[in-house]
């Protein structure tokens, strides 16, 4: 009888328990993942849902019985992977340039590696960052978009042309109003705001999401209690 019972349990354990692993893991990657939505909340000034949605859970597997949190890669050069806008705020370091900066530069508007910031001006979306219609709008208008021998809108001063509601570029150099390099628009009562500045500083970052000591700490706190509930379930 003791041998028997003894026997069920080793057969119990030795199928049910990877099942009971599989499963403990998954949930615990799950987990994590969700909650690093929530660390991202804390540590970022009305983050994007973009920026929300950058953190993917790997499932275990009964061959494979190790689950991960992870950031998403780019799909078909058509998303940006998560690591190139996250990195810097996991790790510290400079930040990357945006694609609306790497082509201002093709356009020979800043120079390569210059950094654009929104100016006083600028139109801001709810998450605090310039609004994407009139980062497009400019770039339409001072020919960004690829025609890399556009020189046109290279001013260095100001033009007496400028009407107003116009926008323009000032690449830098001196000038007769002292405009600083950016985007500027002409007001109707007169003058100019500006839509855009020009840095040359590279903005560096600190760490403010430490990503894997976030998830190693939210990992050993939740797998004990998934893999007892598992257990339970599979035994």
């Amino acid at each position: 009888m003791a041998d028997a019972i003894r026997d069920d349990l080793r057969l119990r354990f030795r199928e049910k328990l990877p099942f009971a692993c599989v499963v403990a893991l998954t949930r615990t990657a799950v987990k994590c993942r969700d909650e690093m939505k929530e660390h991202a909340r804390k540590a970022f000034d009305r983050p994007t849902p973009y920026a929300l949605n950058a953190f993917a859970a790997r499932p275990a597997t009964k061959q494979n019985l190790a689950s991960a949190v992870y950031l998403k890669p780019g799909t078909g050069g058509k998303m940006t992977p998560a690591s190139y806008f996250l990195g810097p705020e996991i790790e510290g370091g400079v930040r990357r340039n945006k694609r609306s900066e790497k082509a201002f530069a093709a356009a020979g508007l800043i120079n390569p590696g210059a950094y654009v910031t929104p100016g006083s001006a600028a139109a801001l979306d709810e998450y605090g960052n310039q609004s994407r219609g009139q980062i497009v709008q400019i770039m339409s208008i001072l020919r960004a978009f690829g025609e890399q021998g556009y020189r046109a809108n290279r001013v260095k001063g100001w033009s007496r042309k400028t009407r107003t509601g116009q926008i323009f570029a000032v690449r830098g150099g001196s000038n007769r109003r002292g405009l600083k390099p950016g985007v500027y628009r002409r007001k109707a009562g007169g003058g100019v705001e500006c839509l855009m500045i020009f840095v040359k500083k590279t903005p560096v970052y600190r760490q403010r999401l430490p990503f894997n000591e976030l998830v190693a700490a939210d990992a050993a706190r939740i797998f004990p209690a998934e893999l007892d509930a598992a257990l339970e379930r599979f035994a």
